[in-house]
């Protein structure tokens, strides 16, 4: 704590990253990726590899965009810089290190902005609320780029908003929940359709809380939201990501989040549709494993805003 609280006094950053709790969320970020480095360190490397995946599939290999780049460490930078003429890096504030990081490379550029607009739509005086729906995201080279990647970012959009305006506009739970779903659903959906190149969504979307093998919890981190379906399914994957293993939050549970990587993919062929119906079937074929005789899964869900 005492190292967090130093690296919070010396970092400089606007006044806005500290008051929405961007700073404070990104050094909570670093310090436990240090802690948890061995528990985090397959969800990173999938992760790395699933947009390395995306990549391969780009006819044109132009520009990239991460969005929610954060402490780069789910992403594959160098590859990245060495496939692409530019990668754009886009997040509401980046820490030194990750600058440093960035200057390695001269054909990456740190863009520094609110790809949800609401810091817009609160400067025109039309805050989303429960009757103002969340507005248009704002993202750069959307409709450009020939990869453009939603990095570990989806259930983290509408966290600093909602903590604000539940102390400043008496939000109630409810409507927490309809601003977190609209804006989930106004990101995803400008990703899968609105984009130019191909589109990849990595997000975690669900959390258990665990002791030893049994479900003390379930928490639905998309609020009831459902990521778009893919045009094909045979470049989706999902993993579990050891969040944070006892006793970082717990003495003695586990929390373990199941992330989900999807791959939105323009002008396909009937080819490539058919040929991924073939791969669907194949696996359709697989027998599933014996179930396992554990507690429902369902029995102590415990809602989370």
């Amino acid at each position: 704590m005492i190292g967090e609280l130093i690296r919070y006094l010396t970092t400089l950053a606007p006044e806005r990253t500290r008051k929405f709790g961007y700073l404070k969320r990104l050094i909570a970020l670093e310090f436990r990726a240090k802690r948890c480095a061995t528990a985090w360190s397959s969800h990173q490397r999938a992760t790395r590899n699933f947009i390395l995946k995306a990549a391969e599939l780009c006819p044109q290999q132009r520009i990239a965009v991460v969005l929610g780049s954060g402490l780069l460490l789910e992403v594959p930078l160098k590859a990245l810089a060495e496939k692409f003429e530019r990668v754009y890096l886009v997040d509401i504030f980046h820490m030194p290190q990750a600058r440093r990081e960035a200057k390695k490379h001269f054909n990456v550029k740190m863009l520094t902005g609110d790809i949800t607009a609401v810091f817009q739509a609160m400067k025109d005086n039309r805050p989303p609320g429960p009757h103002v729906p969340a507005p248009t995201p704002r993202i750069p080279h959307l409709k450009e780029a020939d990869l453009i990647v939603s990095c570990n970012l989806l259930t983290q959009l509408a966290g600093p908003f909602i903590d604000y305006f539940e102390q400043t506009r008496g939000f109630s739970d409810l409507d927490s929940d309809k601003l977190a779903y609209q804006i989930m659903e106004q990101h995803c959906k400008a990703i899968a359709n609105d984009a130019f190149g191909v589109g990849v969504i990595v997000t975690d979307t669900e959390r258990f809380v665990m002791q030893d093998d049994k479900i003390v919890s379930r928490t639905d981190l998309l609020k009831a939201y459902r990521l778009p379906p893919t045009p094909t399914i045979v470049h989706n994957e999902e993993w579990d990501w050891l969040f944070a293993p006892h006793p970082e939050e717990h003495p003695s549970h586990d929390y373990i989040h199941t992330v989900s990587g999807r791959i939105y993919q323009r002008g396909l062929t009937e080819e490539d549709l058919a040929k991924d119906k073939e791969n669907a079937l194949a696996i359709d074929l697989v027998p599933p494993p014996p179930a396992l005789e554990t507690v429902d899964p369902l029995a102590n869900l415990v809602p989370e805003r």
